[in-house]
């Protein structure tokens, strides 16, 4: 792992050697933000219909430094500080496949695929138009930040879902005004900025601004971790009934998962110090913001969330070896059954950039004298899945009428492949095994769900006889002996 890190930590220095003409590149972004917009009845009130801001319009300036807002907010900050949130921008995978796009982008639909990713990554940097993002120069100390505190609370509205679909209200940090902060309570108070409820910091809509992506022009579904959810059991109808996003993702704490397959816990306690005049609540939303990516976290140094991220991991689905529909004999073909159950989270398995994770399959079966009857999902010599496992991810495709697949996203035009497990859903997988003649009963079965965040081959490719070994993780795992006639 030290040698992973070490290598990352290269890929943080900046790097001037792409071509210039960056300013025309986001220049259809207009057309691509936001990707769909709700009902004006089942909106929250802050959703407006109408342009979302592009390049130009705020500066980054503007935004208050997260240091500004440890002042107050101290056990908040330090939860947000190991977040992928607060890492967006320096997240090193990230930046190795950003960069790569960079150089390779050639016609201006790539461009523009290219330029969207720091609208989400690095808004106020963004906002700002500061070539930076481009790794034309610096950017700000500001915008390095990434998805910092300033950045959701001066969300003032929405214009939809998706491609970084929020309207930004700073006030102006150069100059000591620190404008009004947006949330989900109607009766904060501070001493040091104005405060305003907003529905949408209450809701899933939130979330959905940045975490559905579609191609920047044909609207191809990169990513649709909103989507998912808001057509899920989760998402009842009615956004009082609903477990919403924050209920999931700001309730985990470091010793309570916090998945659709445990308990939703409150923690009680301070925003701020109460001699500051908060209040003390039920529940303080936590800014962990924990998701699946351990891999990041840990490359990171931030352990607490890496096992965090394993902790929700571990919660997100059931394995089950289901019963024969007839005996397995020597000999013979059989058939084994297996049921994959998306049991904890609220979107699909696996979720995010669903063309690059890995969420597989290992199964083993062995008789009673420690021989491999049959196996299927090893790693082969090079450290990719073998052939004719069951791995749950999505394909994309490039090219004209034939498409083939790709893992550039940007020339990418549809999806061709999707086996994944929805919210409360299941897959039913069927595997044929030949069973030796001379196999000693009964059979062992072992089944893994394995996860890592992208394929080994592919970081070979991307990273060249440096790249490092990408760990894998263990979702779930059952065992069972079968009788063997």
């Amino acid at each position: 792992m030290r040698n992973i890190v070490a290598f990352f930590c290269m890929l943080l220095t900046p790097c001037y050697a792409f071509a210039a003409g960056f300013e025309s590149w986001h220049e259809h972004h207009d057309t691509a933000t936001p990707i769909w917009v709700l009902p004006k009845a089942t909106a929250p009130e802050n959703m407006r219909w109408t342009k979302a801001q592009m390049p130009g319009d705020v500066a980054s300036k503007r935004f208050s430094g997260p240091e500004v807002c440890r002042g107050c907010h101290g056990s908040i900050y330090d939860q947000w500080k190991g977040s992928m949130m607060a890492n967006s921008w320096i997240d090193p995978v990230f930046l190795a496949v950003y960069k790569k796009y960079i150089a390779d982008a050639r016609t201006e639909t790539e461009k523009s695929e290219v330029a969207m990713c720091s609208r989400c990554h690095t808004p106020s940097g963004y906002l700002d138009n500061n070539m930076g993002r481009y790794f034309q120069g610096e950017l700000s100390e500001t915008d390095r930040h990434g998805i910092s505190c300033d950045i959701c609370h001066s969300v003032e509205a929405s214009v939809g879902t998706g491609n970084g679909a929020f309207i930004l209200n700073p006030g102006d940090a150069s100059n000591g005004n620190f404008g009004t902060k947006f949330g989900p309570r109607s009766d904060s108070v501070s001493p040091f900025h104005a405060t305003r409820y907003s529905e949408l910091h209450s809701r899933g809509d939130f979330c959905g601004m940045c975490h559905d992506v579609g191609h920047a022009h044909n609207l191809m579904a990169v990513e649709n971790t909103y989507t998912e959810w808001r057509r899920s059991p989760y998402y009842t109808g009615d956004p009082k009934t609903s477990t919403h996003c924050q209920d999931c993702h700001m309730r985990q704490n470091p010793t309570h998962p916090a998945t659709g397959s445990t308990t939703l816990p409150d923690s009680p306690g301070f925003a701020a110090p109460e001699g500051m005049g908060a209040k003390k609540r039920d529940h303080i939303w936590q800014h962990y913001f924990i998701g699946g990516n351990f891999v990041v976290t840990t490359l990171l140094g931030n352990k607490e969330a890496a096992r965090m991220a394993q902790d929700r991991l571990e919660h997100a689905l059931t394995i089950q070896i289901l019963d024969q529909e007839k005996p397995l004999k020597k000999g013979r073909a059989g058939t084994l059954r297996l049921k994959v159950i998306n049991s904890g989270a609220g979107h699909y398995l696996p979720t995010g950039l669903t063309f690059v994770r890995e969420m597989w399959i290992h199964l083993q079966v062995k008789d009673a004298g420690g021989n491999t009857v049959f196996e299927s999902g090893a790693l082969d010599a090079k450290g990719d899945i073998e052939p004719n496992a069951v791995v749950y991810k999505t394909v994309l495709g490039e090219g004209g009428e034939e498409r083939s697949p790709t893992f550039f996203l940007p020339a990418a035009f549809e999806v061709l492949y999707d086996k994944r497990i929805p919210p409360k859903g299941y897959s039913l997988e069927k595997y044929h095994i030949e069973v030796p003649a001379d196999a000693r009963g009964p059979l062992t079965v072992h089944a893994n769900i394995n996860y890592r965040s992208a394929p080994q081959s592919l970081i070979n490719e991307l990273l060249g006889k440096d790249a490092p070994v990408l760990p894998v993780f263990t979702m779930g795992k059952v065992e069972k002996t079968i009788a063997l006639d």
